[in-house]
């Protein structure tokens, strides 16, 4: 009886070692994808990194026209200020050309990127987040999700302008969309536009987008947090009293108070969209042209 015992006493031990030992193979293995996925994906970020550092040569900074800021309010005042920047013409003396009349922060060699990419449509710089990223537009929203501006596959893909918006940005509402890349890069570093330890809307309430035809400014005016489906993503085929009222919605919903702006059918709003935590909401920057 002792022996049949101690058979059976071993056999348990030999059938507990197995999965013991099964289970340390699969842990490990487990680890291994796991390492293997966070090597390929820094190895990707960083091959993304380098390419568009390369592709800031084609660019040179100037000397910049000092921004204006959006003053801090002290409560020692109860006077109501002016506004810093007129954003419309008088009523139906709209001026047609929106492109800036200031001096760009930057200068781009539009030629030599051309021969890269002639998908090239712009250049957007903020200069509050250090972005600074060609814009490209493809014939539909996939083709740069996860492809470089040479084109390289790479999750960090592009800064890429909605497939179904015109290329010189002339539209009501122009949305342009970017990766919130984990390093920072792309459009990683739009929500410290309004982190409460950064606010840097207050220093730099305005980006650029540089096109080869003319240079465009834009003031924000709505920064929030929204439904992939929500209202922000709406494309104008003409501007109309919707589109006044739209605007006005968009400043209305806004998470932080930027002031009151004047529209007209004129206005022209670029939408920088990114993607959040939650697959189901998207944080976006609105800003207006200004001259």
């Amino acid at each position: 009886m002792a022996k049949k015992k101690q058979r059976k006493h071993k056999k348990k031990n030999q059938f507990i070692s197995f999965f013991l030992t099964l289970g340390i193979i699969l842990c490990i293995g487990v680890i291994g994808v796991a390492g293997y996925k966070l090597i390929t994906t820094w190895m990707e970020y960083r091959e993304g990194d380098e390419e568009y550092e390369g592709l800031r040569e084609y660019t040179a900074v100037v000397e910049p026209e000092p921004e204006e800021v959006i003053p801090e309010v002290t409560g020692e005042s109860e006077e109501e200020e002016e506004p810093e920047e007129e954003i419309t013409a008088p009523e139906k003396e709209y001026d047609l050309d929106m492109h800036t009349n200031r001096k760009p922060p930057i200068d781009v060699d539009w030629k030599s990127l051309k021969e890269i990419n002639e998908d090239i449509v712009g250049w957007l710089y903020i200069g509050a987040l250090d972005i600074s990223y060609p814009v490209t537009q493809g014939e539909d929203d996939d083709y740069y999700l996860h492809r470089t501006f040479r084109r390289e596959n790479n999750f960090a893909g592009s800064i890429f302008v909605e497939a179904e918006n015109s290329s010189d940005f002339s539209d009501s509402n122009t949305i342009v969309y970017g990766h919130n890349m984990l390093n920072g890069s792309m459009f990683g570093s739009l929500s410290k536009l309004t982190k409460e330890s950064e606010m840097l809307y207050k220093k730099g309430p305005y980006f650029w987008i540089l096109t080869p035809n003319g240079n465009y400014r834009y003031k924000m005016f709505s920064i929030h947090v929204t439904s992939v489906t929500s209202d922000v993503y709406t494309l104008f085929t003409g501007a109309d009293e919707e589109f006044i009222s739209w605007c006005k919605k968009m400043e209305e919903v806004s998470d932080v108070d930027i002031g009151k702006h004047k529209y007209n059918l004129n206005s022209k709003v670029v939408t920088l969209s990114t993607c959040t935590g939650d697959s189901r909401s998207r944080y976006v920057v609105q800003g207006i042209a200004v001259k």
